[in-house]
Order: C-alpha cells, then structure tokens, then sequence
C-alpha cells in the first residue's frame, strides 16, 4: 500500500491511565474479570513498547470505544504489571514500526468508516490519510492477525 503523506498533526493514545491503574491495583478490569500477572513478551497499551523478553505482563479485557453501538468491541490486551510511563510521543511508536498492522477509522458515529492492513512503516500515513476526512473521528491500530488493539490516533 502506497499512500502520499498528508500534514496533519497526529497525537497517539494509549489506554488511559485509570485503566492500567485499577487492573494494577485490583487485578480486575472494568468487567470484573478477575486478572492475574503473567509472564509473557507482548505489546504493553499504556507505554506502547513491545516485549524484548519474557516480562511481567497482566492480560485485561478493554473497550476503546464508548458502548453506543455494535462496534463498541470489547477485547484482551497487555499492560505491564508494574507502573510504567504512559505514552505521550507525538511520534508514531516506534515499536510498531516494523509490524504489519490494521489500521481502523472510525467515524463521528464510533462505526467503521474503513480499514486497511498497512505494510511496516505504513501505518502512520494510512491513518494520517483517514484522518484528513472531517468525519472521521478517530482510528484504532491493531495487531494485524489478532486484530487486538494496541493505540488510538486522533488528531493533535
């Protein structure tokens, strides 16, 4: 996939705070699953640096959009079970750069508006091209085989 880069300011979203804290704190998610800490090398959503080797991870069921519709999914992800700085880069996280990924856009709505799976280092500009459309609210980066969520982009 080739897309011609669009200037516009992206900012890119973790999960928020309040998440990874109460799984931290309770080992529950906002579901009342009750959680564990495992070891395991993943994607951490709240600093959004992958796993070199094995860490101490908790698995957690989360829902990156407000349930108002069908496409409000609810999912598991990985944080690091120990407090880690949330991700606040305007840059595209760099340990999502080599990986294929699927990116989502959303629209003012929270339905799917459109998707592609973008090629390594792809993903940036494809969300950037979603974003440049005034109906599109935000867009979700997933793993491209689990189709897990890893980071929202919104504009800055």
């Amino acid at each position: 996939m080739t897309t011609t880069p669009i200037a516009l300011s992206l900012a890119y979203a973790p999960i928020p705070d309040e998440v990874a804290a109460l799984a931290r704190a309770t080992l529950l998610d906002g579901f009342g699953h009750q959680l564990r800490v495992e070891r395991n090398q993943a994607p951490c959503r709240s600093c959004l640096r992958i796993s070199k080797e094995p860490e101490d991870l908790i698995l957690l069921s989360y829902q990156p959009l407000p349930d108002t519709n069908p496409y409000a999914e609810i999912g598991p992800i990985f944080i690091h079970a120990h407090e880690c700085e949330s991700y606040r880069s305007r840059e595209f996280p760099a340990d999502f750069l080599a990986r294929e990924l699927v990116v989502r856009a959303y629209d003012l709505d929270g339905r799917i508006a459109d998707a592609v799976v973008a090629p390594p280092g792809e993903a940036k500009s494809a969300a950037a091209s979603f974003l440049a459309n005034d109906r599109i609210a935000e867009v979700h980066v997933r793993h491209h085989s689990y189709t897990c969520f890893a980071f929202k982009v919104v504009r800055a």
